[in-house]
């Protein structure tokens, strides 16, 4: 009977592992007259080498999580004992780094819900195309628009005109007459009209899309408009004339801090002349398909006038406004305009600029200069 140990080598995972051993007791029989002898395998013992992922498969099944990066040793190549055997590997422990995902609760819309001063309207999803829960909400408030301080002195309307015989007095009423502005509308109409026709396209008073962006949550925010107070026509007109720079100049402090676009500043330029119709938001960009920044799409119009008449025209002859993602702002067509009904639309926005342009000289001031006129002219009479 005698012992043999035996020293073997195995594989694993394409590297070799020396250390599988198996040691043997043999009581050995021999027939002398062959020379033949016969062993007999009484007991073995092995060590066997097992690869353990950890929580690596979960990541990698989490449609919530990207690898970021090449797995990497940590622990090896060197020789453990195990059981009192042996055993070298190249590498005894690893890790692959994930970037994952989570779905968090949060709202921006404190200011808003807390000021008092705005009314919710609704809920919008941002989601593109929606599948099951809307992910990101827009809610939608109506808030006052904030108007810049009056920097002119206050003026006085008087009404009643007072006529007066032998001390009896009696107020002259007069009744306005709406006809005038309703006139002047018209005409301007017609002048925009003829200058905003597009003999290519044969179509009057179209826009041109224009958006800005805002991260979902984040304190940039390139889409103020008319939320930072309305600036008339004349400063507007003045600071897209001088161009980028005068435009920077006028258009909301912030969006020159958030370094946000040339054409994103003229945008709110022109939403704070009322020369834009907000088309609504959608998501622009996405993370696993959870929105984390969205866009305010406008179409913006050569004049206020303009505006009016694509929000009021458009209900009268079924035209409704395309999506946020999609409108292009394209024009009425002549057989369209033709079917518009002026008489009852409202213009009061642009009414004051109308009389503005419209206003006759001060009779007060006329009436002066008049009298200085012929008293020089007497004047001059006497001294000849």
């Amino acid at each position: 009977t005698g012992r043999i140990s035996l020293r073997r080598t195995g594989t694993y995972a394409g590297a070799p592992v020396a250390g599988f051993v198996t040691a043997l007791h043999i009581p050995a029989h021999q027939n002398y007259a062959t020379g033949t002898v016969y062993l007999r395998k009484e007991g073995t013992r092995e060590v066997t080498l097992t690869r353990n992922e950890g929580s690596c498969p979960a990541l990698v099944s989490d449609t919530a999580c990207t690898a970021t990066g090449p797995e990497v040793c940590t622990e090896g190549p060197e020789t453990r004992i195990i059981d009192g055997v042996s055993v070298t590997a190249s590498c005894w422990a690893w890790s692959r780094p994930f970037t994952c995902q989570r779905i968090t609760q949060a709202s921006d819309c404190s200011d808003l819900e807390n000021g008092g001063k705005c009314t919710f309207l609704r809920d919008e999803c941002l989601d593109d195309p929606q599948s099951g829960p809307c992910q990101v909400t827009t809610k939608v408030y109506k808030c006052p628009v904030p108007t810049p301080p009056s920097t002119g002195p206050k003026q006085y309307i008087c009404g009643d005109d007072v006529y007066c015989i032998d001390g009896e007095c009696e107020p002259v009423e007069r009744e306005a007459s709406t006809e005038f502005k309703d006139a002047v509308v018209g005409l301007h109409a017609l002048g925009q009209a003829n200058a905003e026709f597009d003999p290519d396209t044969l179509t009057l008073f179209s826009g041109k899309r224009q958006t800005c962006h805002k991260p979902v949550f984040g304190l940039v925010n390139c889409c103020a408009g008319k939320a930072s107070g309305l600036i008339t026509t004349a400063a507007g007109a003045a600071a897209i004339a001088g161009g980028p720079v005068a435009i920077a100049a006028l258009a909301t402090p912030f969006l020159t801090m958030f370094m946000c676009s040339n054409d994103e500043k003229l945008l709110d330029v022109q939403d704070r002349m009322g020369m834009c119709h907000k088309l609504g938001e959608y998501c622009s960009d996405k993370v696993l398909g959870i929105c984390t920044s969205k866009k305010t799409a406008y179409c913006c119009f050569e004049s206020k006038l303009s505006r009016i008449l694509q929000e009021q025209g458009r209900p009268q002859i079924n035209k409704p406004w395309g999506s946020a993602k999609k409108e292009t702002c394209k024009g009425f067509t002549l057989d369209e305009f033709s079917r518009l009904d002026l008489s009852v639309m409202d213009f009061t926005e642009v009414y004051a600029e109308f009389v503005d342009a419209a206003k006759l000289p001060d009779e007060i001031e006329t009436s002066r200069q008049i009298q200085e006129r012929i008293k020089a002219y007497y004047d001059a009479k006497k001294s000849k």
